[in-house]
């Protein structure tokens, strides 16, 4: 027999108390370092994430008048759990399918058109733990006959949930927006996050871009499930919260106050009814949004709680395109709305206001003829009547005189080509684009045609700028706090105080002058206006026509900028629209 050394005998005992050593330390880290992860783990394969979204804010008017809010919706909805069954999910979707055709009939009331088999199927393989919506947004009655058979119908319960409403329809439609489903709002990293329904989210106007302000924090609870990864029976017998687990608290969210001014805004929807234009009323003091308007609108009920594929098709072709905000991104040719800025670019530029110049009633240019609307012309014209008259001849010499760069300079300048900041979108930005010197263009662009594209904001802008003396304010629709100071100017212009106030002279003219283009604007209201007409040709014999206005004219606090498309002209068409503004705003003189 071999003699086993001391040595062997040493090692054999190490291995064994190295093992032991080993098995006590892995036991350890089952039982105690990893417990947590392994019950993380049970708690994950025994419940599922819920997400209860938070109520979204309210949106407001500046009176405190409701534009959106959410309001309690009552939905009958069906636990699977209740249907389960040994023969598979076929007899589980069966089973379920009979009760809702008898509760239906017990109720009174069809079964949702959308609710098949295959939907019922589907919800059991990707949401068994969430209640299926059979019947949404009940009336009292339904709800009442349900609660007297409630215990004939096991697994079925009534159910509230938030649901968008705007309570004033079509009113501020395109300031105010609306809410879509938000497929991304599960949280990311949890694929087994369920939801009852896909929550709310702003997908136009301040809905959208104060989504986050208005959409509060969704909280979530842990929902037990089986194996099948149903609700236990035991829960579903009990009450739809049973086992919840709390996680965190939803947080409601902030109401949202705007500084549409709700009087203005009525107006400025009435005269655009039944024509296809855009109304801004500014505060020039500071940039405030009284008034957004845009024709033809929508109804964003029609939005909850989704829109249906065929009414969305329509709407998208729809030739009066009601889904978009003209007065933010409907891109015009100003017309003579225009001349304000390349008068203030001649004077900058040094020419001479009091210089006449004789209106044949064309100018000439190569074989380029621009008309004046008087067609036998207007005589000996200044800066100053020019402006009042609107003379095409007298602004076109100005811009052949001036070049390209001098009036796009103050056009940048006033806004133009530029996103004003208005805390909303969409928002274009328009175009000044043009060679640096092509005089026939130039010509065009003086009088506010060629290649310019503006939007009704950014001459609001403009107007409200000629307002205040030339301090350019980005537009606002928040509302802010009653003590907040007002806003800073984001710049003052380059222009010396005098020019600015010839300017502004000439559209008080355009107004209250003997031959203003501009009569009906300021007629019988109490204070004094000024403003400027504008017609601009867009092929075919049509027309868009604008009006810019701002009142009183020593201490102004509204300047409005309107377009109505295919109209006759600015003064005809758009003139008494922005006087019924006006008359709402200051009053009129009794006659």
């Amino acid at each position: 027999m071999r003699k086993v050394s001391a040595w062997s005998i040493v090692a054999l005992v190490a291995v064994v108390l190295l093992g032991f050593a080993e098995l006590t330390h892995a036991l350890y880290r089952v039982q105690v370092e990893d417990v947590a992860e392994f019950k993380q783990n049970l708690t994950q394969q025994a419940t599922r994430r819920m997400r209860k979204p938070g109520i979204r804010g309210r949106i407001l008017d500046a009176r405190g008048g409701v534009l959106a809010e959410s309001r309690a919706r009552r939905d009958i909805v069906c636990d699977m759990s209740a249907f389960l069954s040994n023969g598979g999910i076929s007899n589980t979707v069966a089973a379920a399918d009979r009760e809702i055709a008898r509760l239906s009939g017990a109720l009174g009331i069809d079964r949702p058109a959308n609710l098949t088999s295959g939907r019922i199927m589907r919800h059991i393989r990707t949401a068994s733990a969430v209640p299926l919506c059979v019947w949404r947004d009940l009336g009292e009655e339904t709800l009442a006959r349900f609660a007297e058979r409630a215990a004939q119908f096991p697994g079925f319960s009534i159910e509230a949930h938030a649901e968008r409403i705007y309570p004033r329809g079509t009113f501020a439609a395109h300031v105010v927006g609306y809410t879509g489903r938000d497929r991304t709002a599960a949280d990311a990293d949890s694929a087994r996050t369920l939801a009852y329904e896909l929550e709310m989210k702003g997908r136009a106007g301040v809905e959208a871009f104060y989504n986050d302000y208005l959409a509060g924090v969704a909280g979530a609870v842990r929902i037990p499930v089986d194996a099948r990864g149903f609700k236990p029976r035991a829960a579903v017998k009990e009450n739809m919260t049973f086992g919840e687990t709390p996680e965190r608290e939803a947080q409601h969210g902030l109401d949202l106050t705007l500084t549409i001014d709700p009087d203005i805004q009525a107006v400025a929807e009435r005269q655009l009814e039944g024509v296809r234009g855009a109304c801004v009323v500014l505060d020039p003091r500071d940039g405030a949004v009284l008034a957004l308007a845009s024709a033809p609108t929508f109804n964003p009920n029609e939005f909850v709680p989704f829109l249906p594929a065929q009414r969305y098709e329509e709407l998208v072709k729809d030739p009066g395109h009601p889904l978009l905000n003209r007065a933010t991104a409907g891109l015009y040719a100003p017309g003579s709305t225009f001349k304000p800025v390349t008068a203030l670019a001649a004077l900058q530029a040094g020419i001479n206001p009091d210089e006449e110049y004789e209106c044949t009633g064309v100018y000439k240019l190569g074989d380029m003829r621009l008309h004046c609307w008087n067609r036998w012309g207007q005589g000996t014209m200044n800066l100053r009547r020019a402006l009042e008259q609107s003379c095409n001849p007298y602004f076109a010499r100005l811009g052949y005189l001036l070049g390209t760069n001098s009036i796009y300079r103050m056009a940048r300048e006033l806004g133009f080509e530029a996103k004003t900041g208005i805390d909303y979108a969409p928002e274009y930005a328009g175009a000044l684009t043009a060679p640096p010197f092509y005089p026939g263009l130039t010509c065009q662009s003086a009088i506010g045609q060629g290649r310019l594209q503006v939007t009704p904001l950014q001459v609001a802008v403009m107007c409200a700028t000629l307002a205040n003396g030339g301090k350019v304010f980005a537009p606002y629709l928040k509302k802010r706090a009653e003590n907040a100071p007002r806003p800073e100017p984001v710049r003052t212009l380059k222009c010396a105080p005098e020019d600015i106030e010839r300017v502004r002279a000439g559209m008080r003219d355009v107004v209250e002058g003997a031959k203003g283009t501009g009569k009906a604007i300021g007629a019988r209201i109490r204070v004094p206006c000024a403003g400027k007409t504008g017609t601009a040709q867009i092929g075919g014999g049509e027309k868009d026509t604008w009006i810019i206005a701002f009142a009183p004219y020593d201490e102004p606090t509204v300047a409005i900028s309107m377009v109505v498309e295919r109209g006759d002209s600015g003064g005809k068409t758009v003139a008494p629209r922005v006087h019924a503004i006006l008359a709402a705003v200051f009053g009129e003189v009794e006659e």
